[in-house]
């Protein structure tokens, strides 16, 4: 497995992880309509948007290298003073 470092606690270091729910957030007129009993699309239309948008997320997923570990590094470490060769005689 890959360690890959990260300044964010957040999946925002996997675009594609986003990129497939804005893909399945685009089925909410359909699940509202299903859910709601609310029939405004043809049976046809509706299975196939469905399909079609699932099928759009899957497309992400599978961009994901699955094999990464994700590790999130401090962006703001303890400062301890400047390094010895840093430092001037006089010091």
């Amino acid at each position: 497995m890959k360690t890959k470092k990260t300044l964010t606690d957040s999946w925002s270091c996997v675009p594609e992880l986003k990129e497939a729910c804005n893909e399945i957030d685009e089925l909410g007129h359909h699940v509202y309509e299903i859910k709601n009993c609310v029939r405004v699309s043809t049976l046809e239309n509706l299975v196939y948007d469905m399909k079609l948008q699932l099928q759009e997320a899957i497309n992400r997923l599978d961009e994901i290298d699955t094999d990464v570990e994700w590790v999130t590094e401090d962006d703001d470490p303890i400062w301890n003073g400047p390094s010895e060769d840093l430092l001037t005689d006089d010091e």
